[in-house]
């Protein structure tokens, strides 16, 4: 099971460089470990509708409204925090999301959501993958100033992204959550 040491770990080890044992370790390696791992992840959460991350929720409606074009707003979940909102219950529910608030004109809002997992033990060993790749090309030339060797990094990023992609969408997960510029031209 994957740990943020080892997944920074892996990254460091991806540029040639030697593992840490914390992220409170005192070395440089450590420190850029520890500043760029939850924003890292996040980004990573946020690019796909990941299975494991994909969470439902019931919003609190506030008793304020927006000033134009919507009739209500929602406070939008904490545990776990939304980095992304998918879809409302229904598909032609019309939505937007603003700072930290969902705008319709429905009287309730249930939604699919991307939640903000910290719990390594809940990741899929893909999501790893790309996350550690995501890691090592944003260390990478903070690390090795090496230009190339983050480009590289970020050509195994892609790669294991579109490959994690591939499988995760295979889980039964086909109802049109999000679609990419092919599928929506297809239609």
């Amino acid at each position: 099971m994957a740990t943020e040491v080892s997944i920074c770990s892996n990254a460091l080890r991806k540029l040639g460089d030697d593992p840490i044992t914390s992220l409170s370790d005192d070395t440089e390696r450590a420190r850029l470990c520890n500043a760029f791992y939850a924003s890292t992840r996040d980004s990573v959460l946020r690019s796909h509708p990941w299975n494991f991350a994909i969470t439902r929720a019931t919003l609190a409606k506030l008793t304020s409204t927006p000033a134009f074009d919507y009739t209500a707003e929602f406070t939008l979940p904490t545990d776990p925090y939304c980095l992304r909102v998918l879809k409302m219950q229904y598909d032609d529910m019309d939505f937007k999301v603003e700072g930290r608030k969902l705008l319709c004109d429905e009287d309730s809002a249930k939604i699919l959501y991307i939640g903000q997992i910290t719990d390594t033990a809940q990741y899929d060993p893909m999501f790893t993958e790309v996350l550690t790749a995501r890691l090592a090309a944003e260390l990478a030339y903070s690390i090795t100033g090496s230009n190339s060797l983050t480009q590289q990094m970020w050509g195994i990023h892609d790669d294991k992204l579109k490959e994690a992609r591939s499988i995760d969408g295979l889980e039964g997960f086909t109802d049109g959550l999000v679609s990419d510029t092919f599928t929506s031209f297809r239609r």
